[in-house]
């Protein structure tokens, strides 16, 4: 993804400071309606603005390095526009590459913003003092995600168990770990909602909410042995809104020593919503919309 916003990002830049001179400088030359608008003259276009036709990321360095002196040569942007287009296109890029167009476009970035009189520092935040050593980005990046990792896995072992909880002195210890797990699970969940919004859409698009409803009701065979028993509490999908159940698995719950299973209450582990395929996987993201609201005695009670 870095190479990817990186190419757009630099033909972006390349194209603000084209823009900065005059609009037409980014229209294709070949296409007369897209000069028309680009000059103040929409009323004689032959198509709509929206139909706009512009150069690519090459022409836009071609035509910004005969304004300004560019510290890298043409060929030197093939790294970063083929890695661009390898991610775009194909979804993958040799990885070798990365850190030769990464170099590329954070070069380019760099006298295109002194071109526009932009505040450099401002513009790369905390990583203005070493964007050019993109090597020890990378290293330190992977002792960070590997540092977290360990942590997660500590934390885990060490999560407060229910029995813990009678006396309300550790629900504090609770509260926070619940907390870092929820922020972890925040973006797990808005990319499974964002996925599951789109297969509604590809599925349902243009039938009628009978048609929607009547398709509920044919719910495919789910093998859920593998969950072993199971508590089941009938909810509404956060982002279809079709009937579904929130499982706590028995098999995954701590046990309370001294208590039937009658007298305590469970933890949710799952909801899968067989109309929009949303799937969430532990109760922190089921915390998240609001579908596990967490007490003392857990969640489900029985």
């Amino acid at each position: 993804m870095a190479v990817l916003h990186g190419g757009i990002g630099t033909e972006h830049l390349l194209k603000a400071l084209l823009a900065a001179r005059h609009p037409s400088l980014l229209v294709d030359g070949r296409d007369f309606s897209s000069l028309l608008h680009a000059t103040g003259q929409s009323t004689f276009a032959a198509s709509p603005e929206t139909k706009v036709k512009t150069i690519g990321a090459l022409d836009a360095y071609r035509r910004a390095s005969t304004l300004i002196a560019m510290p890298v040569k043409e060929r030197d942007l093939d790294p970063l526009l083929t890695a661009r287009n390898g991610v775009a296109h194909l979804g993958a890029h040799d990885d070798t590459i990365t850190h030769d167009a990464l170099a590329i476009a954070v070069t380019v970035a760099d006298v295109v913003l002194l071109d526009l009189q932009q505040d450099i520092p401002a513009f790369w935040g905390v990583w203005a003092d070493n964007r050019l050593d993109l090597e020890q980005m990378q290293r330190n990046a992977q002792i960070a995600a590997e540092k977290v990792l360990k942590e997660a896995s500590v934390e885990a072992d060490d999560e407060p168990q229910p029995e813990d909880w009678e006396d309300g002195l550790l629900e504090p210890v609770a509260d926070d770990f619940r907390s870092d797990s929820f922020q972890a699970a925040q973006i797990a969940v808005a990319v499974k909602v964002r996925c599951a919004k789109k297969l509604y859409r590809v599925l349902y698009y243009g039938k009628t909410a009978s048609e929607i409803a009547n398709a509920d009701l044919v719910e495919p065979d789910t093998d859920r042995s593998e969950y072993g028993e199971c508590l089941f509490r009938s909810v509404k999908c956060p982002v279809c809104g079709a009937d579904g159940d929130v499982s706590a698995s028995l098999n995954n719950q701590s046990r309370r020593k001294g208590r039937s299973r009658r007298n305590r209450g469970e933890r949710p582990d799952y909801f899968d919503c067989y109309r929009c395929g949303l799937e969430l996987d532990n109760r922190y993201e089921l915390e998240v919309l609001g579908m596990a609201e967490s007490s003392k005695d857990g969640w489900f009670m029985y």
